[in-house]
C-alpha cells in the first residue's frame, strides 16, 4: 500500500513538527519506509483562500493519514473538495493522532455529520476525553497516544555540550512569568514590568521561540538567548539537552518528556487554557501542572507497543 501522511505547518508552529516526525516514523515502521509519503496540510488550515492548485486531490496513493487537532468545525471548509475526491478515487481515510478543539458534545456531532459522508478505515486518538467522543462511531476508533511520543524513536538528536547547566523557557513574550526556586520548590508569579530573568536557580535561560516567523523576524528575539528555526531539530537538541524545561507549549513539553527530560506545564497564554493540554492526562503527566515531572517510560513503551500492533492488525484489514 502507498500511504500519505498529510502534515505541516511547522513554521507557524514548531509543536505541529514533533508529532509529524513521531507520526511518520510509526507509519513507515508499520507499512514500509518506501511506502510512506509526507503531504503538505492543505492551506486553507492557516489561510482563506479557494484559488490554490489542489496538490492533495491528485496525490496517488491507497490510503491518507491526518492527525492533529483537526476534529473541529474548519474540517468541512478545509477538506470537503479533497474527501470528495477521495471518494471518487477510492483513498481511503484514517487518522492518528488526532484530537478535537472544543471538546463539546456539539462540536463532535458536526464532525461525525461530515465524516458520515466518507469511508472511514479507523480512527486513534491522542487523549481520552476526543476518544470518548468518537468511540461509538461507524469506524473503528483507538484510544492512542500523541505520535509525539514516537519522537525518540524518529529523530537522531544533535549533540550538544553547553558551557553551563540550563533551563529553558518557552513562552510568548506577554506570557513569560517570573520563576523564583525557594525552598526546594519552584514558584511562579507574573512577570509584571520586571525585565526577563537571565538565571533560575543557577542555571542560564534558554528561550526557544515557537512564534511565526514573520518581517519583523528581531522581534523573535526579543530577549536573550533566544532560539528560533522553520525547522525542528534544535528545538528538540535544546529541550532534549535542558536541565528543566518550562512551557505554556503542550508539544514543547511533551517532546522534553519524551526525550527523558523533565517539564513543567505552566497556563499562560489563551491557548495553554483550551483542551489540547488533555494529552498529559493520557500520557499519566497529571501532575505536571503542579511541579517539574518526567514520563514513566515502562507505561509509555507498553502503550507504543500496542499502538503499533493495533496499526499492522489494520494494515491487513485495508489491503
Amino acid at each position: 500500500m502507498k500511504i500519505g501522511y498529510i502534515g505541516g505547518f511547522w513554521a507557524t508552529n514548531i509543536g505541529n513538527s514533533f508529532y509529524n516526525l513521531g507520526a511518520l516514523h510509526l507509519l513507515k515502521k508499520v507499512y514500509g519506509e518506501d511506502n510512506v509519503y509526507f503531504i503538505p496540510d492543505p492551506p486553507q488550515w492557516t489561510w482563506k483562500v479557494d484559488n490554490n492548485y489542489d496538490f492533495i486531490s491528485d496525490i496517488d496513493v491507497d490510503m491518507v493519514f491526518i492527525s492533529g487537532p483537526c476534529l473541529n468545525y474548519s474540517m468541512p471548509r478545509v477538506y470537503k473538495k479533497i474527501f470528495d475526491n477521495f471518494k471518487k478515487r477510492g483513498i481511503k481515510i484514517a487518522f492518528i493522532s488526532v484530537g478535537v478543539s472544543e471538546y463539546t458534545d456539539e462540536e463532535a456531532k458536526f464532525v461525525q455529520d461530515f465524516l458520515d459522508n466518507y469511508e472511514i478505515a479507523f480512527m486513534m486518538t491522542r487523549d481520552e476525553e476526543t476518544y470518548n467522543f468518537y468511540k461509538n462511531c461507524s469506524f473503528p476508533t483507538y484510544n492512542g497516544l500523541c505520535t509525539s511520543m514516537f519522537l525518540n524513536d524518529a529523530v537522531n538528536v544533535i549533540p550538544m555540550k553547553p558551557k553551563d547547566n540550563y533551563a529553558v523557557m518557552n513562552f510568548s513574550i506577554k506570557t513569560e512569568p517570573l520563576i523564583k526556586y525557594t525552598n526546594n520548590e519552584y514558584i511562579i508569579s507574573k512577570r509584571k514590568f520586571l525585565s526577563f530573568q537571565d538565571s533560575l536557580n543557577n542555571m542560564k535561560v534558554f528561550r526557544p521561540n515557537n512564534s511565526v516567523f514573520c518581517r519583523f523576524k528581531q522581534a523573535l528575539f526579543y530577549r536573550d538567548n533566544s532560539y528560533y528555526s522553520d525547522l525542528p531539530h534544535g528545538y528538540i537538541s535544546i529541550l532534549k539537552h535542558a536541565n528543566i524545561v518550562f512551557s505554556d507549549r503542550v508539544h514543547t513539553c511533551a517532546c522534553t518528556l519524551i526525550m527523558g527530560g523533565e517539564a513543567m506545564y505552566i497556563k499562560g497564554s489563551k491557548r495553554s487554557h483550551d483542551g489540547r493540554n488533555n494529552l498529559f492526562k493520557r500520557i499519566k503527566v497529571d501532575r505536571i501542572y503542579e511541579k517539574p515531572t518526567s514520563l514513566n517510560f515502562e507505561y509509555i513503551n507498553s502503550e507504543k507497543d500496542k499502538m503499533e500492533e493495533y496499526l499492522m492488525s489494520k494494515k491487513g484489514d485495508n489491503k
